[in-house]
């Protein structure tokens, strides 16, 4: 069974739970090299965009267009 992620965490990231048509994942990597060149915004550890595009593109839904969106904000990609 998955755990919970802590109250503290959820609060510190401005989550909010909706009945529909939102995704959130938690994951637990199997490789602390996900976090090369990690930050800790407001005490919460997040992975580099480069990471965070990677994984979105892996992802179904709509995780494509949040990972075009990432690489707009943060990633200032010329393709």
């Amino acid at each position: 069974m998955p755990e919970e992620p802590p109250a503290s965490l959820l609060r510190a990231i401005g989550f909010r739970p909706e009945e529909r048509g939102a995704n959130l994942w938690f994951t637990i990597p199997n490789d602390e090299g996900v976090f090369t060149g990690a930050t800790n915004p407001n005490g919460v550890r997040c992975v580099h965009p480069v990471q965070a595009y990677l994984d979105l593109k892996a992802q179904p839904e709509r995780s494509v267009e949040a990972a075009e969106e990432l690489g707009k904000r943060r990633l200032k990609w010329k393709l």
